[in-house]
């Protein structure tokens, strides 16, 4: 008998299918060096799971992901999608290679993904056209048509039509579940007719430099015989863009279709400054009213309610739901759902019902920021550039590792008071102009030095002041962590989280001389430690905040009076509201913390404003102001007050302010030198402990200073968190309150 031996010829493409993982690497290690190549290595009609693993690089090419290539996983081999990035560079406008024409706005798509059971993880889709050379055009990084498409921490880079979220034809269904993404564009850069939902993404609206439009974040062409087409749902809508410049969008009659009504729900978002008061507009010949556009429960500065803006009934919500949009007939349920776990400490959020900073939609900082937004930073410089600029308003985690002094250059060499002074300026020169027995008690000082004073002043706020914009959590990395010298400001922002900093010694090299200022005159410093101007939603936790080994009982005396160098220590200013002040540690210092600015309800709108709550923190050494307070609705439980030789006053009753105070523990301080008056009339105190001993500091104060200050400050608070008895806060609260003590 003769043996016949068969030889079976194997193509890469058929060895390439028997494999469940195909290998894309650019430098020729893999199964294929494009991804293109791999889709073509899965056969027609796939029918078990397939991934296509790209490894980190850039891979410039159109690629194009076929209908009946279903199962396939397209997928980053790092976490980070930033280290692999998918691209091309063609735009609607431009001519094809072969001369048959323009690439119009579907054929310029970096991607085409019309493959149902389709999942995309871990990179960067991109249309890298150059709009700045190349003039204003649609260019497409992904268009997709498959239904039951899944994309997970994934980017979406693009200026115009950026992602094409589209169905086979007008008479289809396709569904697509965006998670954890990254989209940024201008003009239509979410657009099409499929039913897409964006679960806690982040939607960049890049700023074209316009001052009235700078562009849609929708354009959505869903039909009518569809009930559901673009859901965003708890994501942040961010930009650098002028406030009231952006729309949320528009709705898009695709192909001139007579029976196109664009759906889109933002919910329970937040949206930045960015946009217009009225967001929806007309497109196409298609009123906006027409169309199905409407927001539920979303927050932010952009968030205004009004005739412009429909919003959902809670009752109507239940039907829109993320499962609502995706159920379809088969009941798909791709949603991505994190169990119970401790998350990375600059992703902790302040827990429900821990004080003002949680009323309303709570305070979550920089929780949602993405890898690519969170530093880990040791000078100034890293500071300033992770921080990004305050009109950026991109989730961002900034952790601050070790001590960092702003009196340093860009090279780290430190800086003195000499170096920010600018036209001449010399404190001896200052002391000779402003001497009272040459110009006197009368007036404040004017003149060549005082602008010199105010002009080295600016040279240095500029220097050493950080702005901390919105949806930031900035924090101190073990108990090391330090910004000396900085004046930090929340300032206009919403969403921010400061926790776990030694923040020290911010100092002023140039205090101004005020000769009307009491009967003596007075030095005046500039400079808070930390500010918060204008901003909700703000938690400060486990911070530490003094003079450092720079006090002003260190300093000289000039015309018989203090050189003041420092001014608070941490101030709520300027209509801020629902702010969380916790756990952190107050010492060595005069004038403490100011809750509001003036006594005019006017001047800063400040009347139903300066809801704050102090509750675990560590005063000790202080002089006034722990608080002083006007307006607020303020609420001062389980803080434990230390007294010393400078203590003047702790609690300030200012005008039209409605403090709350209960069980703290003052120890060192006289009853009747708990609370000063000014211009207040209640105050409510409980349970609060002198020396150990109940005491009723209303009654002291009233009974020392001849008043009738009220005990009903008009209101009882509701978001406490977990309460101590004040008998045991000298124990508990110097232990744990400060930076370097977070759990």
């Amino acid at each position: 008998m003769i043996a016949l031996t068969v030889i079976a010829t194997v193509t890469p493409a058929a060895t390439a299918a028997t494999r469940s993982t195909i290998v894309v690497a650019a430098d020729g290690s893999g199964d294929h060096t494009s991804v293109q190549d791999a889709v073509n290595a899965v056969p027609s009609g796939n029918a078990r799971p397939v991934t296509i693993l790209v490894r980190k690089g850039t891979y410039k090419q159109q690629v194009v992901i076929p209908a009946d290539k279903p199962h396939i996983t397209l997928a980053g081999d790092t976490r980070d999608p930033r280290e692999v990035v998918l691209t091309f560079d063609a735009a609607a406008s431009m001519q094809k290679p072969d001369g048959s024409g323009t690439y119009g706005t579907s054929g310029s798509a970096s991607y085409v993904i019309s493959a149902p059971d389709f999942t995309a993880r871990d990179l960067t889709f991109e249309n890298s056209y150059d709009e700045a050379a190349g003039g204003a055009s649609q260019a497409v990084a992904v268009r997709t048509t498959g239904d039951r498409q899944v994309y997970d921490n994934v980017r979406f880079l693009g200026n115009q039509d950026t992602l094409y979220a589209n169905t086979g034809s007008a008479t289809t269904f396709a569904r697509q579940y965006f998670h954890d993404c990254y989209v940024e564009g201008d003009v239509d850069f979410i657009f099409g007719r499929a039913t897409a939902v964006f679960d806690r993404c982040v939607i960049k609206a890049l700023s074209r430099g316009s001052a009235d439009n700078n562009g849609y974040v929708t354009a959505a062409s869903t039909e009518l015989a569809n009930p559901y087409g673009f859901l965003i749902y708890r994501s942040h809508l961010v930009s650098d863009a002028p406030a009231r410049t952006f729309h949320l969008g528009r709705p898009w009659p695709a192909g001139g279709s007579l029976t196109a009504r664009g759906q889109v729900l933002v919910r329970e978002s937040w949206l930045g400054q960015q946009f217009k008061d009225a967001p929806w507009t007309d497109m196409s010949g298609l009123n906006w009213r027409e169309a199905r556009l409407s927001e539920h429960r979303n927050h932010g500065p952009g968030a205004t309610v009004n005739d412009d803006r429909p919003q959902l009934t809670a009752e109507q919500a239940r039907a829109y739901t993320p499962e609502r949009y995706l159920a379809g007939a088969d009941g798909w349920n791709p949603l991505r759902r994190q169990g119970v776990q401790r998350p990375e400490p600059g992703r902790e959020v302040l827990p429900r019902g821990d004080g003002w900073a949680a009323a309303t939609t709570g305070t979550t900082g920089g929780s949602a920021a993405r890898p690519e937004d969170v530093h880990v930073v040791s000078t100034r410089a890293e500071l300033l550039a992770a921080l990004g600029g305050q009109a950026d308003n991109t989730p961002r985690i900034v952790y601050v590792k070790g001590a960092i002094d702003a009196d340093t250059d860009a090279a780290g060499n430190p800086l003195t008071c000499d170096d920010y002074a600018a036209d001449g300026y010399s404190l001896p020169a200052y002391l000779a102009a402003y001497d009272p027995a040459v110009w006197g008690r009368t007036t404040v000082p004017s003149g060549p030095l005082e602008e010199a004073r105010k002009a080295s002043y600016a040279k240095m706020a500029e220097h050493v002041t950080v702005a901390i914009g919105s949806n930031v959590t900035l924090m101190g990395l073990g108990r090391n962590a330090a910004l000396k010298s900085f004046g930090l400001r929340v300032s206009n922002a919403d969403n921010v989280i400061v926790r776990n900093l030694t923040i020290t010694d911010t100092s002023d090299c140039f205090p101004q001389w005020d000769p009307t200022d009491g009967d003596e005159g007075n030095w005046n410093a500039s400079f808070d430690n930390m500010e918060v101007s204008g901003s909700t939603h703000v938690w400060l936790d486990h911070n530490t905040l003094n003079d450092g080994d720079n006090p002003d009982s260190g300093q000289p005396l000039y015309f018989g009076r203090p050189y003041q160098v420092h001014d608070g220590l941490l101030d709520v200013v300027r209509a801020s509201t629902y702010v969380t002040l916790s756990w952190n540690h107050l010492s060595g210092h005069d004038k403490v913390t100011l809750i509001g600015n003036t006594d005019s309800p006017s001047r800063y709108g400040e009347e139903d404003k300066l809801k704050v709550t102090l509750h675990h923190n560590y005063f000790e050494g202080l002089g006034q102001r722990t608080p002083r307070v006007r307006f607020g609705q303020v609420h001062v439980y389980n803080n434990y007050y230390k007294g010393g030789p400078g203590h003047g006053y702790s609690i300030g009753v200012g005008f039209g302010s409605k403090v709350y105070a209960e069980s703290n523990a003052f120890d060192g301080i006289a009853a009747a030198n708990v609370l000063t008056v000014f211009n207040g009339t209640a105050l409510t105190a409980k349970d609060n402990l002198v020396d150990g001993v109940p005491a009723d500091v209303v009654a002291a104060y009233n009974e020392a200073n001849g008043t009738t200050l009220g005990t009903d400050a008009g209101w009882t608070p509701t978001l406490v968190a977990r309460v101590h008895p004040a008998k045991a806060l000298r124990q508990v609260v110097p232990a744990g309150a400060g930076a370097g003590r977070l759990h």
